[in-house]
């Protein structure tokens, strides 16, 4: 018996009030892992069983089985930031749809393609992205609260049109490479940033925190030094989605520790501390 049966047959059962038979739901449908889930998300938004469906998603949702999922994703290396992003967030928010980030992802990166398609240097093409996602569509840097765990949320940036460096950055890197752009994080001190990088020209940096402007290695080698960092090329070089999803953890184990939550600063730093091992490079 296939799995798209053996579901629909699951469906007369969601309301079946038995301890039994829920618990036999449940198996099942972890059993039938992403395929399983996206049947109780389409069940939860569009069935008369959305309520037995929504109970049954709380239950198989935690911000363990998020973190055990996220991990799992951060140490593939073929793996997909947006993933990671995703299961970064259903940490916090274990209800977090599928559809949570790439629907708003989707919107404006068809809106992006659509200005694209004409030739011209990449310059110009970040110059039109740039005016697409912070001209056209608003999105703006969040001056106030930008210790606050939520602007570095993908979601919460997609929602409000503010967002930190970090946050800003992924969603212009997911937009662009919807629109063709294939560009690369930058996991810089200070400040996330997104890079252009061939092997012909110098990279072309783009500081999303500030409206896209374009930064020059040399601008950025000064600031390094400003801060009494090293300016090596490595740090000036694109990052690979585990370092990416590392920072991301740093930076919310130190903001949730500023705000007082031992909880989330524990689990977010022990997800990093996992991660840096094996990364480029780890800092916060």
């Amino acid at each position: 018996m296939g799995v798209p049966r053996e579901l629909s047959v699951l469906s007369r059962l969601l309301d079946d009030p038995s301890p039994v038979v829920q618990s036999a739901v449940l198996d099942r449908v972890r059993q039938a892992g992403d395929e399983g889930m996206r049947w109780l998300e389409k069940l939860a938004s569009e069935s008369d069983l959305s309520g037995p469906a929504r109970d049954l998603l709380r239950r198989l949702r935690t911000p363990e089985a998020a973190s055990l999922a996220f991990l799992a994703i951060a140490r593939d290396r073929d793996a997909n930031v947006e993933d990671g992003l995703l299961y970064l967030e259903r940490i916090i928010d274990p209800s977090l749809p599928d559809n949570a980030l790439r629907d708003d992802l989707d919107k404006l990166g068809e809106r992006a393609r659509g200005l694209l398609v004409s030739p011209s240097d990449i310059r110009s093409r970040l110059r039109t992205l740039s005016r697409v996602i912070f001209g056209e569509k608003g999105y703006r840097g969040a001056e106030e609260g930008i210790g606050d765990p939520e602007n570095t949320l993908l979601s919460h940036a997609l929602k409000t049109k503010r967002g930190n460096p970090f946050a800003l950055s992924l969603l212009y890197l997911l937009v662009a490479r919807r629109g063709g752009l294939e560009l690369c994080p930058v996991d810089l001190p200070g400040r996330f940033m997104v890079g252009y990088f061939n092997q012909k020209d110098d990279p072309i940096y783009v500081d999303c925190f500030a409206g896209g402007s374009f930064r020059t290695p040399d601008e950025l080698r000064l600031a390094l030094r400003e801060n009494d960092l090293p300016d090596d090329n490595e740090l000036l070089g694109p990052t690979d989605t585990r370092t990416t999803l590392a920072r991301a953890c740093r930076i919310l184990g130190t903001q949730y520790a500023e705000k007082g939550d031992a909880v989330r600063t524990q689990t977010f730093l022990d997800l990093a501390a996992a991660l840096v091992g094996k990364s480029r490079h780890g800092r916060r």
